[in-house]
């Protein structure tokens, strides 16, 4: 009787000391998912690129284009090598080819104050027509040096223009001397009719390789970028931008499905004829600056370099501020009017930047 007793005894306490182990785990368990770390969501250590976020606070990407804020798969695809291409806008060219898929565009006045196009493609852009591909201009030039080791292709160019290539060191890639990299296309008159792809610009930056060197291709200062919400007061839904009257001129028109800026010429929405795609933007940049008549022909001299006003347009919301430019190769940054002069922050995407003199005109 006395042995069964004691068992009986031994397997309460046995029972006992389960029970408290049981509920210091529980306790344990509780403390630890209050205060402990949480490995899988410290991002303290991560990289920069890794912490983007929307507006939602949830991560946006893991990397980030430094030209236009695109995701992109790894770190490589950041600084990707660029190409950057002249091309024309006079009535003769139109409709002009492979605008639709350039990630940055800049549009400029040139003698007559008509417009031509700056186009900046990654190197890997799937486009098999670009172009007519018309000639360099120096203010061009100042843009392209914020993209160091840019492969610039042009057909020719001003005499300033082609001195300042070769004393700036810029890689170049003239159709005067290397035309193998570009075609004519027969069912049109020279000069409106010189065309290159991305075929021909991967041969030519294998064939000259640039510098070959990652650094030495990277955008010199990137923009900053963030996701917005659609605008709901106050929106500007059409942007119209006029250099030489209506022939050059061009709407833009917010979509408020895409979120996105849609162009049009004589009211109809501008087609890419190689990609069927309608030419449209995320970010809409509008420059002002000053320009004056250099010589007898009418060619244009730019002041790219300091300071001016500027619009920005994104998701419908229009924001006044400043560019500001100190040197060539420095980046041309927009900067809000607010009293802490925070940079404007631009949409992930394709961004056009209109350089308006103070000939042409504005309105919205």
């Amino acid at each position: 009787m006395t042995y069964f007793k004691n068992l009986f005894q031994k397997a309460n306490l046995l029972y006992i000391i389960a029970g408290i182990c049981v509920f210091l785990g529980i306790l344990l368990l509780v403390l630890f998912s209050l205060f402990g770390s949480h490995p899988t969501d410290d991002r303290s250590d991560a990289p920069l690129e890794e912490m983007s976020t929307d507006v939602s606070g949830m991560t946006a990407c893991t990397y980030e284009r430094h030209l236009d804020g695109v995701c992109v798969d790894a770190m490589i695809d950041q600084d990707p090598p660029l190409i950057g291409v002249m091309i024309e806008n006079h009535y003769d060219a139109r409709p002009v080819s492979g605008l639709s898929r350039a990630s940055v565009v800049y549009e400029a006045p040139v003698e007559g104050n008509y417009n031509r196009f700056f186009a900046l493609f990654p190197v890997d852009t799937d486009i098999q027509k670009v172009g007519p591909v018309r000639s360099a201009r120096p203010y061009y030039l100042d843009w392209l040096s914020e993209y160091p080791g840019t492969m610039y292709m042009h057909v020719g160019g001003s005499p300033d223009a082609l001195d300042k290539i070769s004393q700036y060191g810029l890689f170049d890639m003239n159709e005067f001397y290397r035309g193998w990299y570009f075609w004519r296309d027969s069912a049109r008159y020279a000069p409106h009719n010189a065309y290159t792809s991305q075929k021909l610009w991967s041969a030519a930056l294998k064939d000259y390789g640039g510098t070959g060197d990652p650094v030495d291709t990277h955008v010199s200062r990137a923009w900053k970028f963030r996701a917005w919400d659609a605008c709901e007061e106050q929106c500007v839904h059409e942007i119209t931008t006029t250099y030489a009257g209506k022939t050059y001129e061009a709407t833009w028109q917010y979509n408020t499905s895409t979120q996105q800026y849609e162009r049009y010429e004589f009211d109809d929405v501008v087609i890419d004829p190689q990609t069927k795609e309608h030419i449209v933007v995320d970010t809409l940049v509008v420059q002002y600056v000053d320009t004056g008549v250099l010589d007898g022909v009418g060619r244009l001299g730019m002041d790219t370099i300091g300071s001016g006003d500027v619009l920005v347009f994104r998701n419908g919301f229009k924001v006044e501020g400043e560019w500001r430019k100190e040197s060539r190769t420095d980046r041309t940054l927009f900067y809000d009017f607010d009293e802490e002069g925070h940079e404007i922050e631009l949409k992930a995407g394709k961004i056009w930047i209109v350089v308006m003199n103070q000939t042409g005109d504005v309105s919205f």
